[in-house]
């Protein structure tokens, strides 16, 4: 593809439009929300103790898993509702609303029960490689963090619903808000001297419920009443099985990326110890906060994608597509200017962590690599051409273990192994997406390339 002047920002469209509003707001609220994500490690950190941290980092992880409980429905919620806005059609929009809710509400109701009694026969002190003697209830910290996860999993479908209709700002600040009332709480906990695991799982996870709740009252009282949802209704089978058709294979994608990125946490406990998470984590937390700034210009671009390849806007999609490519050129540099003041930087913010040079210049490249990857699959996720993306997903799952641990262990890379094995299970699937989209902007996708 053949880059052309950067444009995005330009009003040639109502789209773009909306895209530059979106960027912009983002800009200020994800701003914020990253001084106030940076500022709770050290709060955490200084609140609880460095074994705790990477126990408490390894349980949210794990918890993160059940992000897939939705089976994918958000995602395929996503694009059909956005396509029933684009047509103009409230009935159906609205109708998409009710299933979302109704469907949540039922799915999160079994995994919780389901949980609840497999719990009873799980040993968390065990699946943690922790002591015998470690002075928390595991198990009843993990049930409550699993609770609030599920009651956050359903509380959330406004945030879906925002972006969506191309609101990415409205989504970006429930989050902020999110962040903003957990490290309140935090600091509550800190001058009450409460520092057990279970305080913070509380403080973590019921923040943004809790704002959730509010926002959701609020919209579905005034811009979003018509398509305010009944407390409960049976979710219509066609429907669902709209949203599942896209969906399945979302939840796949979903699962598949919770679960590399969930995992390399359990991989680092296991072949490690708990205490090394807490490296692993902060220099995961100091890359992918840089990667918001990232996020803020690609998140709008998904519902945006799928309203421009339901009218049939190829050129729009084209030049869109070059640009973010140019921005990700732009980006990938700073992230290695990034990677060089690290060391500086890791010293200031959590003196007591030691994050090794060659552990931040994985995190460095992981980001790297991520963030052009999700310029691809964006575009993909947003037209439901996600085949080749669904395929390089099993087949990472299939080797990202084992090629963890021969890394780690058996080349004796340590650390570093389990970070540089995602990353180059990453760069495959870079290379075949990004085929893929260059095949399908082309209009030369034929077969398995153009589903």
């Amino acid at each position: 593809m053949k880059l052309q002047p950067l444009n995005i920002f330009s009003k040639t469209s109502d789209r773009t439009s909306v895209i530059k509003k979106n960027i912009i707001g983002s800009f200020l609220i994800k701003g914020l929300g990253l001084f106030v994500s940076l500022a709770l490690v050290p709060l955490t950190i200084n609140l609880l103790n460095q074994e705790k941290y990477g126990v408490w980092m390894t349980i949210f992880s794990i918890v993160s898993w059940f992000n897939l409980m939705d089976i994918g429905i958000g995602n395929g919620f996503r694009n059909k509702f956005a396509e029933a806005v684009a047509l103009n059609d409230k009935i159906l929009a609205k109708e998409y609303v009710q299933t979302l809710y109704s469907s949540m509400l039922i799915v999160t109701a079994i995994f919780f029960l389901i949980f609840s009694v497999t719990s009873i026969f799980l040993n968390w002190k065990v699946i943690l490689n922790l002591p015998s003697d470690f002075d928390e209830n595991m198990n009843l910290v993990v049930w409550v963090v699993f609770m609030l996860f599920c009651l956050q999993l359903y509380t959330k479908n406004i945030s879906i619903i925002f972006l969506s209709l191309q609101k990415t700002t409205f989504s970006n600040l429930l989050i902020f808000l999110g962040n903003l009332l957990a490290l309140i709480f935090i600091y509550i906990l800190k001058i009450a001297n409460l520092n057990s695991l279970l305080s913070i799982a509380v403080a973590f996870m019921l923040a943004p419920i809790v704002i959730f709740v509010i926002i959701s009252i609020y919209s579905f009282s005034g811009n979003l009443k018509i398509y305010k949802p009944k407390l409960f209704t049976i979710p219509q089978k066609e429907l669902v099985k709209n949203l599942m058709g896209l969906g399945l294979k979302f939840f796949v994608i979903q699962a598949g990326a919770i679960f590399m990125y969930g995992m390399g946490n359990i991989i680092v406990t296991q072949l490690f110890s708990p205490s090394d998470v807490t490296p692993y984590s902060v220099a995961f937390r100091l890359f992918s906060s840089a990667q918001v700034v990232f996020s803020i210009i690609i998140t709008p671009f998904w519902s945006a994608f799928t309203e421009a390849n339901t009218k049939k806007d190829m050129t729009w999609i084209r030049k869109s597509i070059r640009n973010l490519i140019l921005i990700w050129l732009i980006f990938s540099f700073g992230i290695i200017v990034l990677w060089v003041l690290s060391p500086y930087i890791f010293k200031v913010w959590t003196p007591d962590v030691v994050v090794s040079t060659s552990l931040a210049l994985q995190f460095c490249i992981f980001i790297i690599i991520n963030t052009g990857l999700s310029i691809f699959i964006y575009y993909l996720s947003g037209t439901g051409k996600i085949s080749i993306l669904f395929m390089c997903t099993i087949a990472q799952c299939i080797i990202y273990i084992p090629l963890s641990i021969f890394l780690a262990r058996t080349l004796n890379i340590g650390l570093d192994g389990v970070i540089l094995s995602t990353n180059i299970l990453l760069f495959v699937t870079l290379f075949f997406i990004a085929l893929q989209t260059k095949k399908i902007v082309s209009e030369k996708a034929y077969g398995i390339w153009n589903k």
